[in-house]
């Protein structure tokens, strides 16, 4: 009786260390990283609309437009200034997840999304 126990066991072991081992997450996708996006302001419009990262991913956003506008990235509080025909650098460290309105601070027009995602 002691011996089939400890053969289950040993056995459970077995299994739930190999479904950990095929199971286990990327390496990759667990530690932060940095990520860079080129953003386009164009006719009240963002490229890309839509900027995924993971929680604690430095993210650097080159930022680009046809006029000038403030641009504001909610929850984060960043504002910069876009000068047509310069490209601005905005960098930060993504500790808030959720999703978080990217405006034209002026206009209080939305243009995109920020999306942080839990790590």
């Amino acid at each position: 009786m002691a011996l089939r126990i400890a053969v289950l066991a040993l056995i459970s072991v077995v299994i739930l260390g190999g479904l950990f081992l095929i199971l286990r997450p990327d390496s990759k996708e667990t530690s932060p990283g940095k990520r860079t996006f080129d953003v386009e302001i164009r006719d009240g419009n963002v490229n890309p609309e839509l900027i995924s990262v993971h929680e604690g991913d430095q993210v650097t956003m080159n930022v680009t437009a046809d006029h000038p506008v403030e641009m504001h990235i909610h929850g984060y509080d960043l504002e910069e200034e876009v000068e047509p025909g310069e490209a601005t650098e905005i960098t930060f460290r993504a500790d808030l997840t959720g999703r978080f309105p990217i405006e034209g601070h002026d206009t209080e027009a939305e243009l995109g999304f920020l999306v942080v995602q839990p790590r």
